[in-house]
């Protein structure tokens, strides 16, 4: 998808993905997944590198993720406030299974790449 077609497309359909992390990879045969509230990722950039947390919300217009623990003081004693962090710079280390249709088609993408090795391993 280019440039000009994922910044018209409507924020509701547009995809926020992020690579996964090395065991994941493994075991599902893909590198990225879209993110979704509730999976546990872990930030590479920025101030909160190393930072591992659930994903509270995700800001679909400017591909960024609001990741729990990440916030800023704004005043000594005074209020806190969100930070987001973009969706390239965090890596997905655990996945919210709990809808069926997502869980599927992770296993569905796994067995297909299985089948697709041994098919090459035989050819």
């Amino acid at each position: 998808m280019n440039r000009q077609s994922r910044n018209n497309s409507s924020s509701q359909k547009r995809q926020v993905s992020a690579h996964l992390a090395d065991d994941l990879k493994t075991r599902y045969s893909t590198r990225a997944v879209p993110i979704r509230k509730g999976d546990s990722v872990r930030v590479l950039r920025g101030e909160f590198a190393g930072l591992e947390g659930k994903v509270d919300t995700i800001d679909r217009p400017n591909s960024r993720v609001f990741v729990e623990g990440m916030t800023r003081e704004k005043t000594p004693g005074g209020t806190s406030s969100r930070l987001s962090v973009h969706a390239s710079k965090v890596i997905l280390t655990s996945l919210n299974l709990s809808d069926k249709w997502r869980s599927s088609l992770l296993e569905d993408k796994a067995k297909t790449a299985k089948d697709r090795e041994t098919e090459e391993g035989t050819a």
